[in-house]
């Protein structure tokens, strides 16, 4: 949904890529920080300090795009880069969602209906991934999808800013709009796999 951005989104990175270039960074380390930012706000969000989060999230996701456009810019693109990079992102939504479930395990206010949430929203985030990793494994492209993983990153985003309330609303839409997309893939490469 988001993807026509993209293009904007590197453009607006790039000088700062071509500055870090300047002093030997390598695409990696950026990805691996981005990581380290993510794991950090999933500690904040544990101990419900959801603001302070939600500025290590953007911080994170900066870094998250940062890494590719430094890597083009530079000719350091690599086959394990992508890879690392490919598991990094599981792993900031991964911390994201421990961080959620952690915070509302320790709440006793709290019902038990958030924790599966965050069970279901986690599920299908990682779903979603897979199923697109798997077609490209196989030779088949997998592209469409209505809550991919900015869309996802936003929403969790907009949840760390506006409170517990917000939140529930936002895991639950998570939860739907994966599997969802997860169907939407699954078509797509039922229709797509017959060409190959």
């Amino acid at each position: 949904m988001l993807e026509p951005l993209k293009p904007l989104y590197n453009k607006t990175l790039r000088p700062f890529a071509l500055f870090l270039a300047r002093f030997g960074v390598h695409p990696n380390h950026i990805t691996i920080s981005g990581l380290l930012f993510f794991i950090v706000s999933a500690w904040f969000v544990n101990r419900g300090n959801w603001r302070t989060a939600f500025v290590l999230v953007i911080a994170g996701s900066l870094f998250d795009g940062l890494d590719g456009v430094l890597a083009r810019e530079t000719g350091k693109k690599s086959v394990f880069g992508g890879i690392l990079d490919s598991c990094c992102d599981r792993l900031t939504e991964i911390f994201l969602f421990a961080g959620l479930f952690l915070y509302y395990l320790k709440n006793p206010v709290i019902n038990y209906t958030e924790i599966i949430l965050c069970f279901t929203g986690v599920s299908g985030s990682l779903m979603v991934s897979y199923v697109k990793a798997r077609c490209e494994g196989s030779g088949v492209v997998c592209s469409r999808g209505l809550l991919q993983r900015p869309e996802r990153l936003i929403l969790l985003m907009a949840g760390l800013l506006t409170g517990q309330t917000v939140m529930f609303w936002i895991l639950l839409i998570i939860s739907v709009l994966s599997v969802f997309t997860v169907i939407q893939r699954i078509l797509e490469a039922a229709l797509r796999s017959r060409k190959v």
